[in-house]
C-alpha cells in the first residue's frame, strides 16, 4: 500500500518541467512508410532517424534505452492465474519488467541494422535476459523492402509492440492465449510492399520463418509447480500433479484433469496447450490500409499465420484489427480493436489425432483529457477451450497516466492501472499496478498513444 500511496503522489506532481510540446498525433504511420528501411520496425518508439544528423552521411547510429518498472499487486496467488504474458508483473511489490537496450544503424539510404535486448528481474526467477529483435532491412526499390533475422511478426497491432510501447501494463489475454506468452516472433524473412496503384496507403507483407523458442521467466513447468503448491497450501485439491510428458491412456484421468484445469495454461485438458503454438516453419501475411478520415476509422488490417505447431501438425491463426480517432469535448481520443481466431490440429495425451479451436477479442480506447494527461480502458474476452484445459476469460482494465517530455531526448510515462479478471467463472481477481516507463533516445516525437 505504501508503494501505491507514494506512486499516486508522484503521478499528481510533474517530475520535470516538460519541454516544448508538439501537437499529438494518435496515428502511427511507421508501419506503412518506407522512406528508409529503418522505418519498417513496427515500433512507435523507434529512434527519430536523421535527427540532428547530416542527411547525406553514409553511416548513422541511433542507440536507445527504455526501462519499465511496476509496483503493486493482485489478489491472485503469485499472480499465476492471470496469464499476464511476457514481461507482465509477476510478483506483488516491485517488478523490474525490463531494461531494453536497442540501436538502429543506417548504412546509406537503403540499408539498416536493428537490435533490441531486454534484461529483467523478479523475485521468482531472478535476473534473466533475451534478444528480442536482431535483423537487417533493405530498401529494394521505392515502396518495396525486405528484412531478415529475428523480429516481431507483423500480426495485428499489439504483437508488434515492445514492452515500452504498450498502452497498458500487460498485453491482451487473447493475444497471449492464441499467439504465445511472448507473442509471435519470426526468425526468417519478410517482404513489405506498398501497393502503388491504390489511392489509399495500402501495405502488403508476406514472410516465412520459425517461431523463437522462449525462455523468458524460467520454465513454464516451474511456474506450474509453484501454482500447484500454492493451491495445496490453500487446502485446494489439485489433480494436475500427475500430468507429465508420458501420455496417459486413461480417459477418466483426462476428464479429471480437464475438470480442474481452472484455465491455467497447460494444466488440464486432453491436449497439451503449449504445443498448440506455431513452431518450426510457418507463413505469415498481412495487409493494412488507410481509411477515409472523418468517420472515426483510420486503419484496417487483416493478418494470417499458419504452419507447423509443437504437435508436428498444423495451426493457423487469423486476425483483424481496427484503429480510429475522434474528438471528445475537443480533446483527442483514439480507439482500437483486434479479433483473433485459431484452429489447432493436435494429438491428445493418448497419441490420438484431434482438433480444437479458440477465439478472442479486445476493444480499447483512450483520451488525452489534459495536455500530457491520458486515460484509457480495455475490455477483452478469450473463449478458451476445455479440451486444452483453457477456461474462457474476461478482463477489464482502466488506467490514468502522465507523460513528461525531455525534448527530443526521451520521455517518462507514469501509469496507474486497475484490472478485473473473471477466471472462467470460478474466481474473480483484482489487480492494481503503478508503472513507470522511461525512454531515452526513442521518444514519441509527437506520437501519443
Amino acid at each position: 500500500m505504501r508503494y501505491l500511496v507514494f506512486g499516486m503522489w508522484i503521478l499528481s506532481v510533474p517530475l520535470f518541467a516538460a519541454e516544448d510540446s508538439c501537437p499529438h498525433d494518435h496515428d502511427h504511420d511507421h508501419a506503412s512508410d518506407y522512406g528508409h528501411p529503418a522505418e519498417t520496425t513496427g515500433s512507435p518508439h523507434h529512434p527519430h532517424l536523421g535527427s540532428g544528423d547530416d542527411g547525406d552521411g553514409w553511416f548513422r547510429f541511433h542507440p536507445h534505452l527504455s526501462v519499465a518498472i511496476a509496483l503493486g499487486g493482485s489478489t491472485s496467488d503469485k499472480n499465476q492465474a492471470l496469464i499476464g504474458g511476457g514481461h507482465a508483473p509477476l510478483d506483488d511489490g516491485f517488478n523490474l519488467q525490463g531494461i531494453e537496450f536497442g540501436a538502429v544503424m543506417e548504412l546509406g539510404s537503403r540499408v539498416s541494422l536493428h537490435g533490441n535486448y531486454n534484461v529483467f528481474w523478479d523475485r521468482f526467477d531472478g535476473w534473466d535476459g533475451e534478444l528480442e529483435e536482431a535483423y537487417a532491412a533493405v530498401g529494394i526499390v521505392d515502396g518495396l523492402s525486405f528484412r531478415g533475422g529475428q523480429f516481431l511478426a507483423p500480426f495485428g497491432y499489439e504483437n508488434t509492440l515492445h514492452l515500452h510501447d504498450r498502452e497498458f501494463v500487460e498485453p491482451p489475454v487473447s493475444m497471449v492465449r492464441l499467439l504465445g506468452e511472448e507473442g509471435l516472433y519470426a526468425q526468417g524473412g519478410e517482404l513489405a510492399w506498398r501497393l502503388p496503384a491504390l489511392e489509399r496507403k495500402t501495405t502488403l507483407r508476406f514472410g516465412y520463418g520459425n517461431n523463437r523458442s522462449h525462455s523468458h521467466g524460467g520454465d513454464r513447468e516451474r511456474r506450474n509447480d509453484l501454482y500447484r503448491e500454492t493451491l495445496e497450501h490453500l487446502g485446494e485439491e489439485d489433480h494436475d500433479d500427475d500430468h507429465d510428458d508420458d501420455h496417459d491412456d486413461d480417459h477418466d484421468d483426462h476428464e479429471d484433469e480437464h475438470a480442474h484445469g481452472h484455465g491455467f495454461a497447460g494444466g488440464g485438458g486432453v491436449y497439451d496447450y503449449d504445443e498448440a503454438y506455431l513452431d518450426d516453419g510457418y507463413f505469415f501475411a498481412r495487409v493494412e490500409t488507410e481509411v477515409s478520415e472523418g468517420h472515426g476509422l483510420r486503419r484496417v488490417g487483416l493478418s494470417f499465420a499458419g504452419g507447423e505447431n509443437g504437435f508436428g501438425r498444423t495451426t493457423w491463426i487469423a486476425g483483424m484489427d481496427l484503429y480510429g480517432t475522434f474528438e471528445l469535448a475537443e480533446r483527442p481520443c483514439w480507439w482500437r480493436s483486434e479479433v483473433f481466431y485459431r484452429s489447432v490440429d493436435a494429438y491428445d495425451r493418448a497419441g490420438l489425432p484431434g482438433h480444437f479451436d479458440e477465439s478472442g477479442v479486445y476493444v480499447a480506447g483512450g483520451c488525452e483529457f489534459l495536455e500530457d494527461w491520458t486515460t484509457a480502458a480495455r475490455l477483452e474476452w478469450a473463449s478458451g477451450n476445455r479440451l486444452a484445459g483453457a477456461e474462457r476469460r474476461w478482463r477489464a482494465s482502466a488506467n490514468v497516466g502522465h507523460v513528461c517530455h525531455f525534448g527530443d531526448l526521451g520521455d517518462l510515462h507514469t501509469r496507474l492501472q486497475y484490472s478485473y479478471d473473471d477466471l472462467g467463472g470460478y474466481a474473480n481477481e483484482h489487480s492494481l499496478w503503478l508503472q513507470w516507463v522511461f525512454n531515452l533516445g526513442a521518444a514519441e516525437h509527437c506520437h501519443d498513444h
